[in-house]
């Protein structure tokens, strides 16, 4: 009997990358990757360093991150300890960029609220970083509908 995927192992089937769209015929230079005709982003990278803290600060030199955009932890193991990254507790989230600068940036929940890895293992090395979602940020997003505006017409 043949197990699942296992979360734990960097290797494994589940943390294979799958890009089924066309690439885009003005590639961005690295480390961004390249983004699709639909301006979905395939941005991977592996930082360079993570600091625990609140809000854990990535360090990635011009990683070209935008703050709101998302991103997904992938590839952060705690055993076999020969391929071990630390900061487990990150793996398999999805977190908001914040406080960027050209070669850091926080990690931030869904509420614009700061990550609280000061209890997270320290940082070794390895990991993955997945940008989501669309290239194009929303700057100024607003509430839809707009406040005392009824959702459809009355009826």
């Amino acid at each position: 009997m043949t197990s699942g995927p296992n979360p734990q192992d960097p290797n494994s089937p589940l943390y294979d990358f799958i890009d089924t769209q066309p690439a885009d015929e003005y590639p961005v230079d690295p480390p961004a990757g390249d983004s699709s005709l639909s301006h979905f982003t395939t941005r991977q990278f592996t930082p360079t360093n993570i600091l625990p803290g609140m809000p854990p600060v990535v360090t990635y030199a011009s990683h070209g991150l935008q703050n709101g955009q998302a991103i997904r932890a992938t590839k952060f193991v705690s055993m076999p300890f020969a391929v071990a990254t630390g900061m487990e507790q990150l793996n398999n989230q999805l977190y908001y960029v914040q406080l960027a600068t050209t070669d850091t940036f926080g990690l931030f929940d869904q509420n614009a609220q700061p990550i609280d890895g000061r209890g997270f293992t320290f940082y070794i090395g390895g990991g993955e970083f997945t940008l989501v979602g669309q290239d194009l940020l929303v700057v100024n997003p607003s509430e839809f509908p707009p406040l005392g505006d009824p959702p459809f017409p009355p009826v």
